[in-house]
């Protein structure tokens, strides 16, 4: 089969870069850096034990050259969520006709709007667990090997799966699209916006007696909300998402034990991905913890921890020289969240 994929960045790169290297006809849409950088030393993707490369992968930067002959029979779609609705567009320009977009991106809303801009194209969601950083020399570091995930919603799938798995990922059918996408946002919200904020790596905000318990209750209003709107948390590949949704709700001393260790295996030193977003005026917190406080606002279910995280980073965001007052600044960051009325916060004396 014949891949676009759009948005070569980690995800991206570390999909399109095994599907290539499989033998599937893969065709790369990057930004001009990264395609000069594929064009000089070909796409690598790394892990502890091996390195593999695909010395001469087929990109381009215009997506009109995307579209030349042979046009692709799959789209892969790996962009920030802020770039969908531009893709989207894109995609009506140049597109012949409707074909298949595999949408990657995280949190909730990005399917619900390409369907809407796309109307003739099935939208299959899908979620990569698997964790990958892309270096500044343009290799692809797998983290942590987990798996990928796509929803049944359309009779293609069964060739997807099969590509997937004969590329070398564990992969995972989801009967319920819904489930498995809201899942991925209780993975993707763990000291998030809480390391980008204070410029702490994460396992430093669950080794602190109080910061801990912002993020705690952060994930359990997500899933007092998912329980609100009929959405049971479903394990994703490698990650037991129903064993989280259970124990966020322990005694918080054992919480930030867990929540610790599992936050020190995955993400451990190193910075989140909203990080990147301080200064740049768009992030991506708005279809993560932004959908819970939007959908809260929908049901009438308070939301102060996701609301206040949201906010909080939608100011750096926004204006970076707002950053100096909070990186490395707990006590003026819990102030704060006392202030939101988050709970277990108030009181907070440094």
């Amino acid at each position: 089969m014949h891949y676009l994929i759009f948005g070569a960045g980690a995800v991206g790169n570390f999909i399109g870069g095994r599907l290539a290297l499989s033998g599937q006809q893969v065709t790369f849409l990057a930004r001009p850096r990264i395609t000069a950088t594929f064009r000089k030393n070909g796409l690598r993707i790394v892990d502890q034990t091996s390195h593999d490369l695909l010395a001469n992968p087929n990109v381009v930067d215009r997506l009109q050259q995307a579209f030349s002959s042979p046009p692709p029979e799959v789209i892969i779609l790996t962009v920030k969520t802020y770039d969908v609705e531009t893709a989207a567009e894109q995609i009506i320009d140049h597109a012949l006709t409707p074909l298949p977009i595999l949408c990657f991106t995280n949190g909730v809303g990005s399917e619900a709007l390409l369907s809407e801009k796309l109307i003739d194209f099935p939208i299959i969601p899908a979620t990569l667990t698997t964790a990958v950083q892309l270096t500044p020399e343009g290799v692809v570091q797998i983290e942590r090997e987990r798996g990928v995930g796509i929803a049944e919603t359309h009779p293609i799938v069964d060739s997807l799966v099969l590509d997937f798995i004969q590329s070398g990922n564990a992969v995972r059918r989801y009967q319920d699209e819904r489930r498995m996408k809201w899942s991925k946002l209780l993975t993707n919200i763990v000291s998030n916006a809480s390391s980008a904020i204070l410029g702490w790596p994460p396992n430093r905000i669950f080794q602190h007696p109080k910061l801990h318990r912002i993020e705690v209750e952060a994930l359990r209003e997500t899933i007092c909300l998912m329980r609100k709107i009929g959405v049971r948390p479903q394990n994703l590949p490698g990650v037991p998402i129903t064993l989280l949704s259970a124990g966020i709700f322990l005694p918080p001393w054992l919480t930030q034990s867990i929540l610790g260790r599992i936050v020190s295996r995955g993400r451990g030193e190193k910075l989140p991905s909203f990080h990147y977003d301080i200064g740049r005026g768009r992030s991506e917190i708005h279809h993560l913890n932004g959908a819970v406080v939007k959908e809260g606002n929908r049901v009438g279910l308070p939301t102060p921890a996701n609301r206040f995280l949201t906010d909080t980073m939608l100011t750096i965001v926004r204006d970076a020289d707002q950053h100096k007052f909070l990186r490395n600044h707990p006590e003026e960051f819990l102030n704060r969240a006392a202030q939101a009325g988050i709970p277990g916060i108030q009181g907070y004396n440094p």
